[in-house]
């Protein structure tokens, strides 16, 4: 029996799709090399333990305690889908998720626990941001625990598993970062299906522009009636995407660029990009570029996560001006593994 091991989730970027893949429409998203990291290890006193360093708490657990929280969530969601609460009254603390992750786990596969497990989470994700953090905390510590088992789970079981634990927090699920955070690469996602995408080699950058106020199913709630209402608006949503999965497939710079504005401004035709990342965005589009934001943006507040840049000159004096930073990326093609 190993005495510890260490697995590694990567992050996600939605490139086109994000809200419009809850109603049918495909998304372009890839794996990011942003990660979260969770080690476990067998320890002598008969508890659970956290440790979350990026969140700075520490707390152990009996498999009661922790029973007693899982149930308490299990609870606050059937009310959501009752409607009884919104969904922002479910999972009230980050670290809330892992523990109902964890407690769901080892009730499921009714696992004893001859010893007590520590773990220990850290992550370089932006938390709340829109680039997966809740789906790579989910993934690595599952994929951590599973191996330090000696388990043999498949894909498909952390797929299920993941999604059953995401929609506590996000109310509906599309499965859209797990499937990223798991496999890595780049995909075209629809209804559950995913088909794999090379990604070209584009001038593009991430800002981050701070947590949003709103969560992102406080978000994913509040337009679902703007949907709901305008029939077109998934299809305009689904078209776009289509378009930038054209012009990455031939490698296509100005189609994308255009395809990436006209997505912006659907996002903001649905309401979920602050006037004051809308300002930014115009003038970063005055200088040529294109941008948007790559997650579920904000209903509330003036921050909405990260914007996705497309440049080929240097705009770094405005994203300063706006008080943000630019930071590159690259693409995962690895997905969780143990490292």
């Amino acid at each position: 029996m190993q005495q510890s091991l260490t697995a590694r989730a990567p992050a996600k970027l939605i490139i086109s799709g994000e809200h419009s893949v809850l109603y049918g429409q495909a998304a372009i998203a890839m794996a990011v090399n942003r990660y979260t990291t969770t080690t476990t290890r067998w320890s002598d006193s008969p508890h659970v333990h956290f440790k979350l360093l990026d969140l700075a708490y520490a707390k152990k657990f009996t498999l009661a305690a922790l029973r007693s929280v899982s149930q308490q969530l299990t609870q606050d969601y059937t009310a959501f889908l009752n409607g009884q609460c919104k969904i922002t009254d479910v999972v009230k603390r980050p670290f809330e998720l892992l523990q109902y992750s964890v407690a769901n786990f080892l009730e499921q596969l009714n696992l004893p626990l001859a010893k007590g497990v520590e773990i220990q989470v850290d992550s370089t994700i932006p938390l709340g941001c829109g680039m997966g953090s809740s789906a790579a905390a989910v993934v690595s510590t599952i994929y951590a625990l599973t191996n330090i088992f000696n388990l043999n789970w498949q894909t498909a079981d952390y797929l299920r598993f993941g999604k059953e634990i995401e929609s506590l927090q996000h109310g509906k699920s599309s499965g859209l970062d797990l499937h990223l955070v798991t496999h890595g690469g780049c995909v075209r996602f629809q209804n559950g299906m995913a088909q794999t995408r090379q990604w070209p080699n584009l001038p593009m950058y991430i800002i981050n522009t701070g947590q949003p106020q709103s969560a992102t199913g406080e978000c994913v709630a509040q337009v679902a009636s703007k949907f709901a209402k305008d029939k077109n608006l998934a299809l305009e949503f689904g078209l776009v995407t289509e378009q930038i999965d054209q012009a990455l497939t031939h490698n296509q710079l100005n189609t994308f660029k255009q395809a990436i504005r006209a997505n912006h401004n659907l996002l903001l035709k649905i309401g979920v990009v602050p006037n004051k990342v809308a300002n930014f965005i115009q003038e970063l589009e005055v200088n040529g570029a294109a941008a948007k934001i790559c997650g579920a943006g904000a209903v509330r507040g003036d921050n909405a996560g990260i914007v996705l840049l497309i440049s080929e000159v240097d705009l770094q004096h405005i994203v300063a001006k706006h008080g943000y930073q630019m930071q590159t990326i690259q693409i995962d093609l690895h997905g969780t593994q143990i490292i």
